[in-house]
């Protein structure tokens, strides 16, 4: 096996990470921050600012966890809300998708506040006044 030292972190394998973080943990550390700022800056420009602030919000996570174990489960409890959320969303889209446009439309107006229209009478022939209107020329 080379020296993982010389290797990028995207070449690593499940047990270089493994034996990194056993053998030399602030060489693992410097390592999985480097993979996921390369993660990051390979994503579209327009991404970078949320996947950093999401990054931050799991490192935080992770250094109030307490143990490795602990950390590992709140990812997992923060990879899970976020699939629920997925979930729902596309099960709402689904939904308009499936009953059509119209249905949604449908559903829009039945939600709509209904209203008494009041009848006005036929408009007269004469001006408030009590007046003939005057002839069109």
């Amino acid at each position: 096996m080379s020296n993982l030292s010389d290797r990028k972190p995207e070449d690593y394998v499940f047990e270089d990470w493994q034996h990194l973080h056993e053998t030399d943990p602030e060489a693992f550390e410097l390592r999985r921050k480097e993979a996921l700022e390369a993660v990051i800056e390979s994503a579209p420009a327009d991404m970078q600012q949320r996947l950093r602030g999401l990054q931050f919000r799991v490192d935080m996570e992770r250094s109030r966890a307490g143990s490795d174990l602990g950390a590992c489960l709140k990812a997992q409890s923060m990879m899970w809300d976020s699939l629920i959320r997925l979930r729902d969303v596309l099960s709402e889209l689904s939904g308009i998708q499936k009953d059509g446009m119209l249905a949604a439309v449908a559903r829009t107006r039945a939600e709509t506040p209904k209203a008494t229209v009041i009848p006005f009478r036929a408009a007269s022939r004469t001006t408030p006044a009590g007046h003939p209107p005057e002839a069109d020329a």
